[in-house]
């Protein structure tokens, strides 16, 4: 299907990112093929004139198949939630290990992976010092470790394999669910002060993250390298949230959240959510991490891939609103 094209498989394509990636990557001129489960939903690929192989990071041996014969690899798939915290190691760690022994068996000619990694797997920073590439990773959730877990299994295939890993911060845009409760209180005229609302956040537009990844796929790098992709600026929660406010035309009432408060709200929903026997959307870790500082250096991206964010939080949030209310997600 590549035409001579180079070929790119990217695991994980039906996903929020994967999507916005494979988009570029078709736009830029490449072969796309999607790595995806038998059982994935992929309306959001459907338009695309791409090649799809079906394969499982947690069945070995369906990944052979999936990775020969690709120019490049890019390791997207993976799980920011669970109900079992077991559910991290097997996918993040040992479904990297999976998808890289079959690269390096059935396809060592592949001319890049890139795994995609997490500001997670650093660790958060210091007031007044972003963290950087270079310092020991500290993670503070399980997801974190998980994802630090697969970076690490990833780059030791480096004597074997020319891999990289991107680190990119919490990611919005049309089509995310993560984020997606901010913009949803919002819109109903909620502001969400959740504890010091004095510290600072950086956070990535998908599209800018999947610029960041074609770059990181193109430039010529060293095997082994750590990437941050971000926005190239930080920001309080408190500006975050007068942000959202602008982009989402409301004003609305502060709801503040002391820290002491939104972790025993986490405690509450974990409880629930073992009841119900569902996955909750804020457990004790994540209240941790969303109460902490997040912010990076990009310095060695401007310098050895040459990136610049693009689309700063003001207008990624105003196109990002107007996709949920067309798309029916906010009424």
């Amino acid at each position: 299907m590549s035409n001579g094209k180079p070929s790119v498989l990217v695991t994980g394509a039906n996903g929020f990112v994967g999507t916005r990636l494979c988009h570029l990557l078709l736009k830029e001129g490449l072969a796309v093929v999607a790595g995806v489960r038998k059982s994935s939903d992929l309306k959001s690929l459907e338009s695309m004139n791409i090649e799809y192989r079906y394969g499982d990071v947690t069945r070995p041996e369906s990944l052979p198949e999936m990775v020969t014969g690709v120019d490049y690899i890019v390791h997207n798939a993976g799980i920011t939630k669970a109900r079992n915290k077991d559910d991290f190691r097997r996918i993040n760690e040992q479904g990297t290990q999976a998808l890289f022994d079959a690269a390096a068996e059935h396809n060592n000619s592949v001319k890049k992976i890139v795994y995609i990694s997490s500001l997670a797997a650093a660790g958060p920073s210091v007031p007044g010092r972003p963290v950087t590439e270079e310092d020991t990773p500290h993670p503070i959730t399980t997801y974190g470790r998980s994802k630090l877990g697969g970076e690490q299994t990833a780059l030791g295939f480096s004597d074997r394999l020319p891999v990289l890993s991107i680190r990119p911060p919490g990611v919005y845009g049309p089509g995310d669910r993560e984020i997606f409760g901010f913009f949803e209180a919002v819109h109903k005229g909620i502001r969400p002060l959740i504890g010091d609302t004095k510290r600072r956040i950086q956070i990535v537009h998908v599209d800018d993250l999947a610029r960041g990844i074609f770059l990181a796929l193109t430039k010529e790098t060293k095997p082994g390298a750590v990437y941050f992709i971000a926005e190239n600026m930080s920001y309080t929660m408190a500006e975050l949230i007068g942000l959202l406010q602008q982009a989402c035309g409301r004003k609305g009432f502060p709801l503040k959240l002391p820290a002491p408060l939104f972790r025993a709200a986490a405690v509450v929903s974990e409880v629930a959510c073992k009841l119900f026997r569902t996955t909750p959307m804020l457990t004790r870790e994540k209240a941790a991490e969303l109460l902490d500082w997040w912010e990076m250096s990009l310095d060695k991206a401007h310098n050895e891939l040459d990136y610049r964010s693009r689309i700063p939080f003001a207008q990624g949030a105003k196109d990002t609103y107007d996709w949920y209310i067309r798309m029916g997600w906010l009424k």
